[in-house]
């Protein structure tokens, strides 16, 4: 299979598959519902943090965000969170005060921002090559409130 073979239509299932592919754990340990209701919250968090609503397969970085947040979840749903150590008989296990799945959240957060850093309405694009002056603001969310300080020159019609 190449990446041209690839299957392009994202749903659910295919979620589900990733998380299971990225996180290691197999459907004997979290339940397919379970994953299912792990995706939906990972779902209202992307739409919590971006203010849009999530639709799977409209915008890869939105995707990854909810792969890369399930995956966080899932993780915690699995090992807990908050053991500093556990005896067991004479076994004794410390664990670190770095949790290895906290990745995970860092890298919903860079999907999911480098989405959001990069989206620029070009629909209203100001820019007046002639002046030299460009309504920022109006590029980004569409309000006009950007101060132009910038005098007219002088002599120029």
């Amino acid at each position: 299979m190449t990446i041209d073979d690839r299957d392009s239509a994202l749903d659910l299932q295919q979620i589900g598959s990733r998380v299971r592919i990225l996180t290691g754990v197999e459907s004997t340990e979290i339940g397919d519902s379970d994953l299912s209701e792990l995706i939906s919250m990972a779902s209202e968090w992307v739409e919590s943090q971006s203010g849009l609503t999530y639709t799977v397969n409209t915008e890869d970085a939105y995707d990854n965000a909810v792969i890369f947040y399930t995956s966080y979840l899932l993780s915690i749903a699995q090992n807990g969170m908050g053991v500093e150590n556990l005896k067991i008989g004479d076994i004794f296990i410390q664990y670190t005060d770095d949790e290895p799945y906290i990745k995970f959240l860092k890298m919903a957060q860079d999907a999911l921002n480098s989405q959001i850093a990069t989206s620029v309405k070009t629909t209203t694009y100001n820019a007046d090559s002639s002046k030299g002056s460009v309504d920022w603001k109006k590029n980004i969310d569409g309000s006009s409130s950007t101060l132009n300080v910038r005098q007219n020159p002088r002599n120029i019609g």
